[in-house]
């Protein structure tokens, strides 16, 4: 059975730049499936809105594996987890990275800010030195039993201590052993390029549409980066679709003039798969009549 990490390792290493939407549940991760990407990425900030919560750090490992448990039982696609700082000392990243991995992902990645983190687009974040994220790295990649569980590094540098302390730390990171960095908070093409020159494994980018500029994923690729990642977008369109059904329906007393955007009952079912439970019911039922 091939595992989940070499189909993320061939989308690094392939043509392009290989578009991996986010989500914050298995309905999410049906949704990225149905669509026909090639990966689902668990985003930790649409993890942490699940839970009514803000991205500052409240959610615990085991919050966080268990959700990604769920992702992995619901697509056959490989999913890339958001581990945050891997929620401790040396030790608790290794048991973050074996639970991770017997959950089934795919690939998880660590970000170099203190703890308690927050998302990498909010204010007040700061980061560890080069060599304790060293050690956070280390540790991971000590703790994983199989290569083929891909570990990322992820710096928040760019907002804080600029382009030259990114590109130094996503070095530190490659030299650590890592299978690919993050930088996120670029916006320009010139930084897209410095970061892609600066390492030789790939880069992953991180879209935030109503954050920084957006690049096409034909654009990242000429600059040298292998996947993009949109981690916030089907989170984003959810609360503004939610709010809109919501406000028709205190503004008119009714949801009708809504019907036409919503997804038609049958279809929510069909991709749930009440179709093919109710086969693998009739199917014992006529084996055992």
């Amino acid at each position: 059975m091939t595992h989940p990490g070499s189909i993320i390792r061939d989308l690094l290493t392939g043509k392009g730049c290989a578009p991996v939407p986010g989500c914050h549940d298995a309905l999410g991760a049906l949704l990225i499936e149905q669509a026909g990407f090639p990966a689902v990425y668990m985003s930790g900030f649409s993890v942490s809105a699940s839970f009514g919560k803000p991205d500052i750090g409240l959610l615990t490992m085991t919050d966080m594996v268990g959700r990604a448990q769920q992702i992995v039982d619901a697509t056959s696609q490989p999913v890339i987890a958001d581990a945050d700082t891997g929620y401790g000392g040396i030790s608790n990243i290794a048991e973050t990275i074996r639970s991770f991995e017997r959950a089934g992902v795919a690939a998880i990645h660590l970000e170099d800010q203190v703890m308690p983190k927050k998302c990498g687009a909010m204010p007040g974040k700061a980061l560890v030195p080069i060599e304790e994220m060293t050690l956070r790295l280390k540790a991971a990649l000590a703790a994983r039993s199989s290569k083929d569980f891909l570990i990322f590094g992820r710096t928040d540098a760019m907002t804080l201590t600029g382009l030259d302390d990114s590109i130094a730390r996503i070095q530190a990171m490659e030299k650590a052993g890592v299978d690919a960095v993050m930088v996120p908070s670029l916006t320009t093409v010139e930084e897209l390029r410095a970061v892609a020159n600066a390492v030789d494994v790939p880069v992953i980018y991180l879209t935030a549409e109503t954050i920084r500029p957006i690049f096409s994923t034909q654009e990242l690729a000429d600059a040298g980066w292998s996947m993009a990642i949109y981690a916030l977008s089907l989170i984003q369109m959810a609360v503004a679709a939610q709010k809109s059904v919501l406000d028709a329906l205190r503004e008119t007393g009714t949801t009708a003039d809504m019907v036409d955007r919503m997804t038609r009952f049958a279809d929510v079912n069909a991709l749930l798969g009440v179709d093919r439970e109710a086969a693998f019911e009739a199917d014992i039922r006529e084996a055992t009549a």
